[in-house]
């Protein structure tokens, strides 16, 4: 990063307080995000959010600030007294590429320690601030290196540009008065690099670290009942589950889900300390997608949780079928010891499961309420709008612990608190936070507070606004994960399994089968796409037009060749009566055969594709269905240009090119420029003057207000390639927009 863009305060590191033992550093606070036990811990420090709500009541959660900077432009977010952790960073709303700065200043300095563009710290590209630790996805800027500071913290930024909308939430971790810390410095030591990066590795271990432990193989207990019984002290570091999927039809299979319910008791006790659905505890509450984070998720045909649950006389894990004749399940937990001073400091390990619908309009869905000594470490959630918008999202969470009158934490928006922004883009699992679901207007996320829990000594409460007014007519469905000091009940509302089904949409959910799977594409869950296909198109094809029934079959095809079917497969459709059917048939022959480049074009704008210079394809720009053809590419680079008419929002532009394993699509790093003129598609074009489309490309496509998507044979492309849509402002006379990148095309091995 140049200097100029990050400037950083030389200086010492400043180890402040009094007290005794070691300090708290940045390496130290890193070891705890490392540490798989740490979720479990009920001794740590507590958090506090620091966020732009609107402080008048109303929905504008941007743009406020502590108090105005001394330096005119800048604002101060937070001024934290210390001894104190700042744990997480999260911000949006910066005017498209132009800069917004922040500034940090320790201990009372005059200068700043540590400065720069929002864009480039926690851009990805600048270390320790690399993924996941920090990064800019969909749509936010995050960044969760811990900053410790001995006296204090002044978090300045700028107020940015006109149109600027900054939204900000920083979490707090308050440290005991006299507590020793070395604070934040920069450049960091190689010590604090160094963990940094051991965070970064434990990370990337999908699933949990787990270490080493006995895996304890469940058991039948009676009918419909299957469960796992542990002895003495332990800790269960994972528990996995197999339903026999295949013994139920392909369309009843993501049923099991909810079909099933887990429960978990401590010490022989009667009450269950968990009472969720099955598919819930596992991150999976609609649909099954291999996806998953460190805590949660699905891998091959086997639903895992990997929470922490620390336990001292025995412990009991049990699945039970909500209705007679569901296939068994095999379950089985990974036990390992207790550490030495048992159950000092750690906590039991809950979750509750609460549902809320229409009905419930005019008061919000509680997430938790709980009783006792504990710490809420984070929740699911599902969200299935019914009212064809995503404006549910706009509701805002809320948390209250030990008799506060008011909400000691306020957030703002639902997408922000799961480290989203603007509704969200696409899909995504990270290892404490993601996206599993979204569709039209569908939405499943999730955050583990594994750097900045909620500790409470009595009580805690925590719901979300049921959108702006408590007026959202939705579905809201969660799980809380949440530790206490000693056994309890679970938080959960409990139904029948006749009664928690997957909630419904009528209206929608028989438009949103591309999108379906498009999901699971994008998490690679190519098995899991071919499913969804099949049963959506089983559930709703009845009505689809003749051609829709037999595109439809011949992307099933495709699903079942792993892209592109073979001769026998593809015959029918290229002996088919219907023009299209033949020609899509035709273009997949021709990939198969080596004889041409699968190219497909998706806008909602007329388009234009140029290769090297020579137009190829044309798109009248329909947002219900994509363009297709065979291009001829040889080996070697190429320049790609895609001309299209300028148009308000929402606009999108989305180019993929297959041929057999190579892939190419549109990427932000395309370059583009307004009324460029003729000569701008050609391929020895000078485009080295204009700018980079930037960011991560625009929602989906497609995007609201337009939500079906015609059935299509091209299986891997939409879902792989990036949405363009020109940054800044659009020229008031329109015209057109160019966009041009490269691809290169390997040569024959």
């Amino acid at each position: 990063m140049a200097a100029a863009v990050l400037a950083m305060a030389a200086g010492g590191c400043g180890v402040g307080g009094g007290g005794t033992g070691e300090a708290v550093t940045v390496a130290s606070m890193a070891e705890r995000l490392a540490d798989p036990l740490e979720l479990a811990r009920l001794d740590g420090p507590d958090t506090v959010l620091h966020s732009s709500w609107d402080r008048t009541g109303g929905n504008d959660d941007w743009g406020t600030f502590l108090r105005d900077s001394a330096t005119p432009g800048w604002k101060v977010v937070a001024d934290l007294k210390g001894p104190g952790v700042l744990s997480r960073f999260w911000f949006t709303g910066a005017k498209d590429g132009k800069p917004h700065r922040f500034r940090f200043y320790f201990d009372g300095e005059e200068s700043p320690r540590f400065e720069g563009d929002v864009k480039e710290w926690c851009g990805g590209g600048m270390a320790p601030f690399l993924p996941p630790l920090a990064e800019y996805r969909n749509y936010c800027w995050y960044s969760f290196v811990p900053m410790p500071y001995a006296k204090g913290l002044r978090v300045e930024c700028e107020a940015g540009p006109e149109g600027a909308k900054p939204y900000y939430q920083l979490s707090e971790r308050k440290l005991p008065a006299g507590t020793r810390v070395e604070s934040f410095s920069w450049p960091l030591p190689e010590r604090d690099s160094a963990a940094l990066e051991r965070v970064r590795d434990c990370w990337a271990g999908k699933g949990g670290a787990a270490g080493e432990g006995e895996w304890v193989e469940g058991t039948a207990e009676g009918k419909g009942a299957w469960s796992v019984r542990l002895e003495g002290a332990g800790v269960v570091r994972r528990v996995e589950f197999a339903p026999d999927w295949t013994a139920v039809p392909e369309e009843e299979r993501d049923g099991l889900l909810r079909a099933y319910r887990v429960g978990v008791r401590y010490g022989g006790r009667p009450e269950e300390s968990v009472w969720v659905p099955l598919g819930d505890f596992c991150g999976m509450p609609w649909r099954r997608v291999r996806a998953g984070s460190l805590w949660f998720g699905m891998e091959g045909d086997r639903l895992f949780c990997a929470f922490p649950m620390p336990f001292e006389n025995g412990a009991e894990i049990r699945v039970e079928a909500g209705r007679p004749g569901l296939p068994p399940v095999k379950v089985r937990a990974l036990r390992t010891a207790l550490p030495k001073g048992g159950m000092k400091g750690l906590g039991y390990f809950h979750a509750g499961w609460k549902r809320s619908g229409p009905g419930d309009r005019g008061k919000a869905h509680s997430i938790l309420r709980a009783r006792g000594k504990g710490k809420y470490a984070g929740c699911l959630l599902g969200v299935c709008a019914l009212d064809g918008s995503y404006w549910t999202l706009e509701g805002d969470e809320t948390m209250r612990k030990d008799g506060e009158r008011e909400p000691g934490w306020r957030g703002t928006g639902l997408e922000d608190y799961f480290n989203g922004g603007w509704y969200y883009q696409n899909p995504w699992a990270g290892p404490t936070h993601g996206l599993f679901e979204k569709e039209p207007f569908r939405t499943v996320q999730y955050r583990v507070h594994a750097m900045d829990p909620s500790l409470f000594g009595e009580s805690f409460e925590m719901e979300f606004e049921r959108g702006p007014g408590q007026a959202s007519p939705a579905f809201f469905e969660s799980v809380a994960w949440y530790y206490l000091e000693t056994p309890g009940a679970a938080d959960s509302t409990r139904l029948g399994a006749e009664y928690r089904k997957a909630p419904a949409d009528p209206r929608l959910d028989p438009l949103n089968g591309m999108t379906a799977a498009w999901n699971a594409e994008r998490f690679g869950d190519w098995k899991g796409a071919a499913e969804t296909w099949s049963v959506f198109a089983k559930k709703h094809g009845a009505g689809w037009t003749e051609r829709e029934r037999k595109m439809a079959a011949l992307r099933a095809a495709a699903y079942e060749a792993g892209g592109v079917p073979g001769e026998a497969a593809l015959r029918p459709f290229l002996e088919d009566a219907d023009d299209e059917v033949r020609r899509a048939a035709e273009i997949l022959r021709e990939e198969g055969a080596g004889e041409g480049t699968t190219a497909v074009l998706y806008a909602n704008m007329p388009a234009e594709v140029f290769v090297d210079g020579e137009p190829v394809m044309w798109a009248e720009g329909k947002p219900e269905a994509a363009e297709a053809t065979s291009v001829a590419l040889a080996p070697g680079e190429h320049v790609v240009a895609i001309r299209t008419a300028v148009q308000g929002y929402p606009d999108w532009v989305l180019l993929a090119l297959r041929k057999g394993e190579w892939f190419a699509g549109t990427t932000p790093e395309w370059r583009f420029a307004f009324n460029p003129g003729d000569a701008a598609v050609e391929r020895d074009f000078d485009d080295g003057g204009w700018p980079e489309v930037g960011g991560t490309g625009v929602k989906g496509p497609p995007e609201e207000p337009y939500v079906r998507v015609e059935p299509d044979a091209w299986v891997g492309m939409q879902s792989r390639a990036v949405g363009l849509r020109p940054a800044g402002d659009k020229p008031a006379g329109g015209g057109v927009v160019v966009y041009r990148g490269k691809v290169h095309v390997p040569g024959d091995k």
